[in-house]
């Protein structure tokens, strides 16, 4: 063995050099990989609200078609009434206020109308909250008539109901 015994240490290099380089290439790999991560998260989240927005606006197009179906039922119901009655023109005023309702829905689409509901929470306050409080109470109603209506207890309550109906 001829070798010197600093051998080892002059074919190494300088001690640490490799783990430093090492400890570089997993910084620049990590700091990639977090680029290519938020990059992809935003391209996600830029479709997704794509795809809620389109969705919305086909929501709005079909109840602004619904609405319509509804005043020209009423329409109809207007022009077969008798001409002197009161309810014929009630229900005259209903059709034109649906038909009003439709077109502005379709011309102003989903954005349009939150745009609207914004403007007059804004504006009318406690309107706005005694109308939402309102609605809850319609949709309320109309859930617990529905359940009523399909036959009984829900699986989770006893047999005779709840006590707070």
């Amino acid at each position: 063995m001829s070798e010197s015994p600093n051998a080892d240490t002059q074919h190494a290099g300088r001690p640490g050099e490799g783990s430093q380089g090492f400890a570089g290439t997993a910084r620049e790999q990590g700091r990639s990989m977090a680029y290519q991560a938020r990059d992809q998260a935003r391209t996600t989240a830029h479709d997704l609200r794509g795809r809620v927005a389109d969705e919305a606006d086909s929501q709005t197009h079909r109840t602004a078609g619904t609405v319509r179906q509804w005043a020209d039922d009423l329409a109809g119901l207007a022009h077969n009434a008798p001409g002197d009655s009161p309810a014929r023109t009630l229900v005259a005023q209903a059709a034109e206020g649906g038909h009003q309702a439709a077109d502005y829905i379709d011309q102003h689409g989903f954005g349009g109308l939150i745009d609207e509901v914004q403007d007059f929470a804004r504006r009318r306050p406690a309107a706005f909250l005694g109308g939402a409080a309102l609605a809850g109470l319609a949709v309320g109603r109309m859930v617990k008539a529905g359940r009523a209506g399909s036959g009984g207890a829900r699986p989770d309550e006893p047999e005779g109901g709840s006590a707070w109906r």
